[in-house]
C-alpha cells in the first residue's frame, strides 16, 4: 500500500431532499473511506472513530447510526455469473438513517475542519454524490 496523505472519507449526499420523502421510504444515506486500496481492517478501524465522534460531538438527535458491512455480491445476487460480477465489491460503511440535507449541512461545518487522525494520517472529510 502506498504511503497515504490523507483518509479520504466520504458521506454519500444523493438521499431524498428534505421534505420530499416518498411515503413508506426513509431518509438513508453512508459514510465509507473513499479509497479501496486501504485494506478492509483499516477501514473500519477509520469508521469506527469516526461514527464515535459523530456520536460524541455531533447533534445526533433522530438520527440512527451503525456499522455494516455492504457486500454487492449479497446486495444483487441476480449479477452473480454475469460479465458484471467483476464490479462487485465490499466495503464498511456507516449507515445513517434520518439524516436531512440541513443536518449533514450543519455535520460539514465541522466535519470539514475536524483533526482527527491515525497514525500520522489526517482524515479528510468530505461530501459529494
Amino acid at each position: 500500500m502506498e504511503i497515504l496523505e490523507y483518509i479520504p472519507i466520504n458521506i454519500w449526499d444523493d438521499f431524498y431532499d428534505d421534505g420530499y420523502v416518498p411515503e413508506g421510504e426513509k431518509l438513508e444515506t453512508y459514510i465509507y473511506v473513499d479509497n479501496s486500496d486501504i485494506p478492509q481492517e483499516k477501514r473500519k478501524k477509520y469508521l469506527e472513530i469516526l461514527i464515535e465522534y459523530i456520536n460524541k460531538n455531533l447533534n445526533t438527535n433522530g438520527i440512527k447510526l451503525w456499522m455494516e458491512l455492504y457486500e454487492s455480491r449479497k446486495r444483487y445476487p441476480n449479477l452473480i455469473g454475469t460479465e458484471h460480477e467483476r464490479m462487485f465489491f465490499d466495503r464498511w460503511e456507516i449507515k445513517l438513517e434520518g439524516l436531512t440535507h440541513k443536518r449533514l449541512h450543519e455535520w460539514m461545518k465541522v466535519l470539514e475542519n475536524v483533526d482527527i487522525k491515525v497514525d500520522d494520517i489526517a482524515f479528510h472529510i468530505y461530501s459529494e454524490s
